[in-house]
């Protein structure tokens, strides 16, 4: 397992964090993927987008840890231009919009505001931040439904 999904989780955390940092990451995902392997389910879905997943969240929290201490990035992290993640992001891309397929138009609109895509619509922060969290709560059940 670790030499099929290593690659992968460094791939991922090389583009979403400064290079110091992303092997941190890597690492650390490997880990709860080791340490959570027993909950992982087969028969819901493939294992590289739960360990993908997981990297992901990993990445958002060393983020978030970064942005807490008010420090930016110094270089702009290398897109790594490998086939192999290309294959695995146009899996994930067509695993997600089939998830937003199952939402409702303002659960779609509600997401692309969220992520920037959209101008984000003229109510209080509160009540769109419960938007976001209920539209995402209703993309995590499609997504399980369709993928595990």
């Amino acid at each position: 397992m670790y030499d099929q999904a290593w690659p992968r989780i460094v791939s991922l955390t090389r583009r979403l964090l400064p290079d110091d940092r992303a092997e941190d990451a890597a690492q650390t995902a490997l880990l709860k993927v080791f340490e959570h392997a027993s909950e992982y389910d087969p028969d819901k879905g493939r294992a590289l987008p739960w360990i993908l997943g997981i990297a992901g969240w990993e990445c958002r929290t060393a983020r978030k840890q970064l942005a807490r201490r008010q420090e930016e990035p110094q270089v702009e992290t290398p897109v790594v231009d490998d086939p192999t993640d290309r294959i695995v992001q146009a899996e994930l891309l067509a695993a997600l919009e089939d998830a937003m397929g199952q939402l409702r138009p303002d659960d779609v609109e509600t997401l692309r505001a969220a992520a920037g895509l959209i101008e984000r619509p003229d109510i209080p922060g509160a009540t769109f931040r419960k938007r976001v969290q209920r539209s995402m709560d209703r993309l995590r059940a499609a997504w399980r439904k369709s993928h595990g």
